[in-house]
């Protein structure tokens, strides 16, 4: 191999490898684990005798029956019994010949010879881990690195080599030491014989997950069989009253095991997090954890943003650098400093108004949260000099490897002769979308997604009082953010609604920092309805306050009248509209949940039952002038086709897709075109008030 020319990022100054040994935490829910893996063996040793006994005592009294001679009947009864007996035993060790495969249509392995520096790299990171090297190395297109393995039930016995794979995107959003770090994280997870216990625990829960859950290749079998004959038939019947009484003990048995490895795969990122920081630094391994947060975020936006596209046949060309621009943008939005690789510095955790304050230990996670993970980095308190050249730096032919992935996420889309779009182009669309349906920048998003409801002419008489105000202190940032705060809380009161109604399985709960029991979430929510409340007068108050501002400033007091009444009028209808649209959408939604016959054909009466009232709105908003310049000819074709037919949405067995689409493409019109024409009233009005302030008027 060639020497590398790239510097590699040091380990912190007086890393002591006593902080990657397992901790009392990790040791106690090994412990755990181990006591219900032990509860699962035992369970499973009294299932597989006792089904072994019903299958030999099947198997006896079929041969039994055939033993008699009691012609066609007898000899169908006794392979009936038989064959039934030993399915029972197939269906317990199942388990043994499933296999699971790795996709790796989405994976691109890449080799030594080509990319020697990034081996060079990773062959150090597990030195200093004492983890084995990879067998193979992939590429992928997200955000992401991870070491998978094919398993099975063998794979407990015999060893099996790991393989790594690293996402691009994740090489678009961190430095040479955040990658150490992140390396060295997936290496922690195999890198200590104690740790390996972990995939013990995983395979029994999913030998019992094979068993409860995994069984529609045996249902195929089962179906087949029992359709050869009347008895066989029985006999299956027979069967499956037997497994689910298996399956009503292992249910039991697989909620104790599966908590336990939840528990322990949690502490298990933990220890893998302490890896990170021996060899990379608490630093560098906190701050990756932000930078994937952002860089993950960021590219949801881009692939969101390429799937609306797809309807307009155009796809990107190269994902990686559009993705690295959303980073900049996320970065200006925030107000963020930039390194020397032009990503984000985030020194503490940008915090939303929208953001929950409520934060409940999950016990069916199977990682901790990021700020638990950054705490328990933390603690520990090793920090190492930063390299802050970019990851990129360690791979050769970079262009190359990032069309190929781009490639990959196309892989399953049909598109004929696509537009591709380059960077240049998606800059430019990309910022016209988010600004889309965006209003002035004056108003610090304040008026966003709401509506304003005042009574203008009770307002009149108050109004010279508030221009002694600068109009900057009264939408200052605390009262900008108002809206988003209510709406926080509404959020944080549906959830503790769940906990007092539903999830009796949760005993504490934070908020706002405070831990509370579940027998306080009643009145917790009682009081964040309270402080909610308080908000919305606030607001209220707030926007009544800006009227005044800007009727006392404006010299055409008509005019500004007019827009609010127009406004105002159309805000009365919107709400039903938004109604009719949430109600259907919401009923129709609930169909396609189903699997039953019956049950579709009653939620569709409900859907024919409001199709009525949203037909008859939609003929009204075709008819009416003011939404003309709202109509597209596409919103109008698909909205007519819908509204002027009667559609039967499901012929048992099988929907109609033609008639859901048209319903789809109605929906999505009719919703369009009423948010369209609220927008451009609030709009004219909003961009007439910033015009005052603008104009000194």
């Amino acid at each position: 191999m060639q020497t590398s020319t790239l510097p590699y990022p040091p380990m912190p100054e007086g890393a002591d490898n006593s902080i990657i040994k397992p901790s009392k935490a990790f040791k106690r829910e090994v412990y755990r684990s181990l006591s219900a893996v032990i509860l699962f063996v035992l369970t499973y040793i009294f299932l597989l005798v006792t089904t072994i006994a019903i299958a030999t005592f099947f198997c006896f009294l079929g041969y039994t029956i055939l033993s008699a001679h009691v012609g066609l009947w007898g000899i169908l009864a006794g392979v009936g019994i038989a064959v039934a007996g030993l399915m029972l035993v197939f269906f317990v060790i199942k388990f043994l010949f499933k296999w699971d495969k790795i996709n790796y249509s989405d994976k691109a392995e890449i080799y030594e010879a080509e990319q020697p520096e990034l081996f060079k790299f990773i062959y150090k990171v597990t030195e200093e881990t004492g983890a084995n090297k990879p067998k193979r190395i992939f590429l992928t297109a997200d955000v992401n690195a991870g070491v998978f393995y094919d398993s099975s039930f063998w794979s407990m016995i015999f060893p099996v080599k790991k393989n790594l794979q690293i996402g691009l995107g994740l090489i678009n959003c961190v430095n040479l030491s955040e990658f150490k770090a992140i390396t060295a994280h997936e290496f922690g997870h195999f890198s200590q014989r104690s740790m390996k216990f972990g995939s013990y625990v995983y395979n029994f829960n999913r030998i019992m997950y094979n068993m409860l859950y995994d069984n529609e290749s045996y249902a195929k079998i089962l179906n087949g069989w029992a359709r050869i004959h009347g008895i066989f038939t029985l006999m299956a019947q027979i069967n499956i009253w037997i497994i689910k009484g298996i399956q009503f003990i292992l249910k039991r048995v697989y909620l104790i095991v599966n908590k336990s490895y939840l528990k322990l795969s949690r502490e298990m990122e933990f220890h893998a997090d302490a890896m990170a920081a021996y060899a990379s630094g608490s630093n560098n391994a906190t701050s990756a954890l932000k930078r994937i947060e952002i860089g993950q975020l960021c590219y949801t936006n881009v692939l969101d943003y390429w799937n609306l596209k797809l309807s307009e046949n155009q796809r990107t060309d190269n994902i990686y650098p559009q993705h690295i621009e959303v980073i900049k943008l996320y970065a200006e939005k925030y107000k963020l400093f930039t390194d020397d690789s032009g990503l984000p510095i985030v020194g503490k955790k940008i915090v939303s108004s929208a953001q929950s304050q409520l934060v409940v230990d999950d016990q069916w996670s199977s990682h901790p949260s990021n700020d638990d993970r950054e705490h328990y980095l933390s603690v520990i308190n090793l920090n190492a000099t930063t390299l802050t050249e970019s990851a990129w730096a360690l791979f050769k032919n970079k262009e190359q490897l990032q069309l190929m992935l781009t490639e990959k996420l196309y892989a399953s889309v049909s598109l004929e002769k696509p537009e591709m779009v380059g960077l240049a182009a998606f800059k430019e669309d990309f910022n016209k979308t988010i600004n889309h349906h965006r209003f002035n920048k004056v108003y610090k998003n304040y008026f966003d997604f709401r509506n304003i409801n005042i009574d203008t002419e009770k307002l009149i008489p108050a109004a010279y009082e508030i221009p002694s105000l600068n109009f900057e202190d009264l939408l200052n940032e605390e009262n900008a953010e108002l809206p988003r705060i209510a709406e926080r809380m509404q959020g944080d009161i549906n959830s503790i609604e769940k906990i007092v109604e539903i999830r009796k399985d949760i005993k504490t709960f934070d908020y706002k920092g405070v831990k509370y029991g579940r027998q306080n979430a009643a009145t917790v929510m009682d009081e964040v309805e309270k402080e909610r409340k308080d908000i919305i007068a606030r607001i209220q108050q707030l926007d009544e306050d800006v009227f005044r501002y800007f009727y006392a400033l404006c010299p055409d007091k008509k005019t500004l009248l007019d827009k609010y009444l127009n406004l105002q009028i159309y805000q009365e209808n919107v709400n039903k509209d938004y109604d009719l649209y949430t109600n259907i959408i919401s009923s129709m939604k609930h169909v396609y949940a189903q699997t039953n016959p019956d049950h579709i054909v009653n939620l569709l009466r409900k859907v024919n039952k409001q199709e009525p009232d949203i037909k008859a709105r939609m003929q009204e908003i075709i008819a009416d002038e003011s939404f003309r310049e709202h109509l597209s000819e596409e919103h109008l074709k698909d909205i007519s086709v819908y509204s002027k037919n009667k559609w039967v949405y499901f012929y048992d067995p099988t929907y109609d897709d033609n008639a859901i689409a048209a319903f789809n493409k109605a929906m999505d019109a009719f919703y369009t075109v009423v948010y369209n024409k609220n927008f451009v009233l609030k709009n004219d009005l909003l961009e007439y008030q910033a015009s005052l302030i603008n104009t000194g008027a």
